[in-house]
């Protein structure tokens, strides 16, 4: 077992820096570059300066947001399976929400669902996107009981594949069904896409993170011990069924949080916990808020680069995530053994 050193709080500091000039570059460039230390803020074009500084401002809490979850569910995910390549989009959990979040489009062009007030809206779909993930992750275990002969290192890849191959199988039957003004929507969103949203979702989002995001932090330190085993874990005086499953719990409500508001975003769960595992040997309970933090500032740059380099276009953040993550995926499987 390898030993954790104590936290350092330079380290720490420093993750904040790089996320507080990753903030400021996010809300200064896109398809119109402002500067928020600009006396053109108190100019005629007041109003439109504020308008833009409140899309950035809510566009970067929900970039940190989302890339916070993403990259605490992987980490959590490969403890408690004990997989290095486990990851919610790898998994086919993020495809399980995504594709109910994608029905619930669908839904939303009845009349009696369309004329609700947006503040009831978005946790209806998250509501669906919660019952995708824990339908994808049901389908998951009970696929991995009952395969015997598969090494551990690709049981779960190879059970994603399939969870995978039939949602989106779902979702051209969704596309065919669709409404001509809905494919462009559906589209989007499961190109992983952070579009603007209003502060009701966000405080939607932030409220019910909350207590998921602090019982995996309260349990950190038996998520090594799940690593060692069942019967370790027992003998550590922990219930690794109990744990198991609630912590599967808190994963799928973040998930599906993060799936209802960005879609997919592909490789944030798996790439960040390999990143500070390989720099970094605190506990567990530190780990997790740098993986948290390191997360965050990944995303918020992704988003930043999709609004910028073709402006005044904006691509999907889900592209720039997936060319990052594409060749770290290569690099764990050709060398898992270093990992």
């Amino acid at each position: 077992m390898t030993l954790k050193k104590d936290f350092s709080f330079k380290i720490f500091i420093i993750y904040i820096l790089i996320f507080l000039v990753s903030s400021f570059l996010s809300i200064y460039f896109g398809s119109t570059d402002i500067n928020i230390f600009s006396s053109n803020l108190i100019q005629t074009n007041n109003d439109l300066y504020l308008k833009i500084l409140e899309l950035r401002m809510n566009g970067l809490i929900q970039a940190a947001i989302i890339g916070a979850i993403l990259a605490l569910c992987g980490y959590i995910l490969q403890k408690l399976l004990r997989n290095p390549l486990a990851d919610p989009f790898i998994l086919g959990i993020s495809s399980g929400g995504s594709c109910f979040a994608s029905l619930f489009f669908i839904f939303n062009s009845l009349p009696i669902i369309s004329s609700l007030p947006l503040t009831i809206l978005f946790p209806i779909q998250s509501i669906f996107a919660f019952i995708g993930c824990m339908f994808s992750f049901i389908i998951l275990i009970l696929a991995r009981k009952n395969i015997k002969n598969l090494n551990d290192d690709y049981i779960f890849p190879v059970i994603g594949i399939i969870i995978n191959s039939f949602f989106s199988s779902i979702l051209m039957l969704i596309f065919s069904l669709a409404k001509p003004e809905q494919l462009s929507e559906i589209h989007n969103f499961l190109m992983g896409s952070l579009q603007p949203i209003s502060i009701y979702p966000l405080l939607f989002i932030v409220t019910l993170s909350i207590y998921p995001i602090y019982y995996i932090l309260k349990k950190s330190k038996f998520y090594d011990y799940m690593l060692f085993g069942d019967d370790f874990a027992k003998s550590m005086g922990i219930n690794p069924v109990k744990l198991r499953n609630n912590s599967i719990l808190m994963i799928c409500i973040l998930i599906s949080l993060a799936v209802s508001t960005s879609g997919i975003i592909a490789f944030i769960g798996l790439i960040i916990p390999h990143i500070i595992r390989k720099i970094h040997r605190f506990s567990s309970y530190f780990e997790i808020i740098i993986c948290m933090i390191l997360g965050a500032i990944v995303l918020v740059n992704a988003d930043t680069l999709s609004r910028s380099l073709f402006s005044p276009a904006q691509l999907s953040v889900g592209i720039f995530t997936a060319i990052l993550g594409a060749p770290m995926l290569s690099f764990i499987l050709l060398n898992r053994h270093k990992i």
